[in-house]
């Protein structure tokens, strides 16, 4: 997975028009009813991995990770899904979603009661904790068929809950492998003065490939005083996309003629 860190001015260096049938404008503006329902489609079509439990007699301790999965995949998670650790190829640990034990004995209730964004994961090793190496966690989604892999060069440290002192929510969504390029795009309010748009809560903004949203935010109030932050998915590198603007209080789409 390749990680493009971008700051955009966006919109500053054109020459805006007024009328949305010339085909000269810098955009297009449309008017639709409600608002639009911009998300990356994460689906895909892999199989559940078929993970063996880790033997504990392999290794000297253990440690425990608690994990919360991102709240762009919130929607998506299940009972059935499965969190995995890695230390190199080895598979030092593996979890479903916690189980909430005062609902009763049943399994059926209590998997329905499961709370499907938490894991406790036991990590087994024999590292001291003092040399760092490749840790991958994998989250296989079953709603949506996919499994997203992130790694990171760290020290696996036993004597360390991960998780305990502060959130440990892995932003699995950029370890996805349809979606293997990463962008992060600032985008500033000035930069939207030509268009008389001003950011406000409940505007969204998106990137489009074709008619294939790659990334879309709603602003807060929040956001709506400070720069968006707007991360756009990208199946292969070099592509260029088109953005969109939400205006809210008008129900008005502005598509940007111009390609990123």
């Amino acid at each position: 997975m390749k990680t493009n860190y971008l700051v955009l001015v966006l919109f500053a260096a054109l020459a805006w028009g007024c009328d949305s049938d010339d085909d000269d404008n810098d955009f297009t503006l449309t008017t639709i009813a409600g608002a639009p329902t911009w998300q990356v489609d994460f689906s895909g079509n892999e199989v559940a991995p078929d993970w063996p439990e880790p033997n504990p007699s392999n290794y000297e301790n253990w440690t425990i990770m608690l994990v919360e999965i991102e709240d762009a995949l919130k929607p998506y998670s299940s009972a059935d899904d499965l969190l995995a650790l890695f230390v190199d190829d080895d598979l030092r640990g593996l979890s479903r979603p916690v189980i909430n034990l005062s609902v009763g004995d049943d399994e059926d209730v209590r998997k329905d009661e499961s709370d499907k964004d938490l894991y406790i994961l036991k990590a087994y090793g024999y590292e001291t904790g003092e040399n760092e190496v490749n840790m991958t966690l994998r989250y296989y989604c079953s709603r949506l068929k996919q499994m997203f892999s992130l790694t990171k060069r760290m020290k696996f440290d036993v004597d360390y809950i991960y998780g305990l002192d502060e959130d440990f929510i892995p932003q699995f969504t950029h370890g996805s492998a349809k979606y293997p390029v990463v962008s992060h795009l600032t985008i500033t309010t000035a930069n939207l003065l030509p268009l008389e748009v001003k950011f406000a809560a409940g505007d969204m903004l998106a990137a489009f490939v074709g008619d294939e949203c790659r990334g879309a935010c709603t602003l807060t109030g929040e956001t709506a005083l400070s720069p968006v932050n707007l991360t756009v998915f990208g199946r292969e590198e070099g592509e260029s996309y088109t953005l969109k603007y939400y205006q809210a209080a008008t129900q008005s789409v502005y598509t940007l003629s111009k390609r990123f």
